[in-house]
């Protein structure tokens, strides 16, 4: 298992995913002197974010419909990777379809999802 949001299972062999980006935001207030550098100082909890991507090549048509459906539940969901858990919501799920056959099915689906940490 490469990862698990909520019940949804990201697994090499079926729903797998090739990148996840993780970028801090860290708050800052800045106070400014007369004649020299500002100082900063910091202002509250760091914000994080989470971004998975990756193509699913000939899978079900629906494999990521019960993601997307837990996604417009918008509540807080438990991310789980072999070296963190973390609470998330997810704010944003793309997805983009390639190579259409005759019957309108589609054999590449790419996708991103970008996930914000509200807890450890």
């Amino acid at each position: 298992m490469l990862g698990m949001i909520g019940d949804f299972k990201f697994e090499i062999n079926d729903t797998n995913f090739e990148k996840l980006k993780k970028s801090l935001n860290i708050r800052f207030s800045a106070h400014q002197r007369l004649g020299n550098f500002d100082t900063y100082q910091k202002s509250g909890k760091h914000e994080e974010n989470l971004e998975i991507a990756g193509t699913l090549i000939v899978k079900s048509q629906k494999q990521l419909k019960e993601f997307e459906t837990m996604a417009k539940g918008g509540e807080p969901l438990t991310f789980v990777t072999d070296s963190s858990i973390k609470t998330i919501l997810i704010f944003n799920v793309e997805a983009e379809q390639e190579s259409f056959l005759k019957d309108g099915k589609f054999l590449r689906q790419s996708y991103k999802i970008v996930l914000q940490v509200v807890g450890e």
